[in-house]
């Protein structure tokens, strides 16, 4: 049997898997990989986007499937601070009824680990009845790569 460690995963769960291996408990680790065409959007794609968007944020949360998606789709920095360093300087123009920062993003995907996955992952995971969290990220997720032209 072998385990498969996917983007996102967290610590606990690789260390657990090594873990698992070097007893001989498992043949194998395995890295799953999800390439996905890096989509080349103008600065100005993006905040015309994510001005429309932010509309429908109903927390300040929903920060997070913003990330996901330019972060998966766009290539932009995985690195929380450098995201949000450079989504408010592109949308310093913008009016927002949330800010962008450090712990509205990181604190859904710390909490959450169906956040920290690839969108693909998303597109197949179910959330459990009465999740009213994934739902709402999962919304803005796809408004934002629909006002994007970006097929997921």
């Amino acid at each position: 049997m072998k385990i498969i460690i996917e983007k996102g995963d967290s610590e606990e769960k690789v260390k657990m898997a090594e873990a698992l291996l070097a007893n001989g408990l498992v043949s194998a680790i395995e890295r799953a990989e999800v390439k996905v065409d890096v989509v080349s959007k103008s600065n100005e794609e993006v905040a015309a986007a994510v001005a429309e968007v932010t509309r429908l944020f109903g927390v300040g949360a929903q920060w997070t499937a913003v990330y996901r998606v330019l972060v998966d789709f766009c290539g932009w920095d995985s690195d929380v601070a450098a995201f949000c360093r450079r989504m408010n300087l592109i949308i310093k123009d913008v009016k927002v009824s949330f800010d962008c920062n450090y712990q509205a993003i990181q604190k859904p995907l710390a909490a959450n680990g169906i956040l920290r996955k690839d969108f693909k992952a998303w597109q197949k995971y179910r959330a459990p009845k009465g999740d009213r969290v994934f739902p709402r990220q999962l919304l803005i997720a796809e408004k934002l790569l629909k006002l994007l032209s970006i097929n997921a």
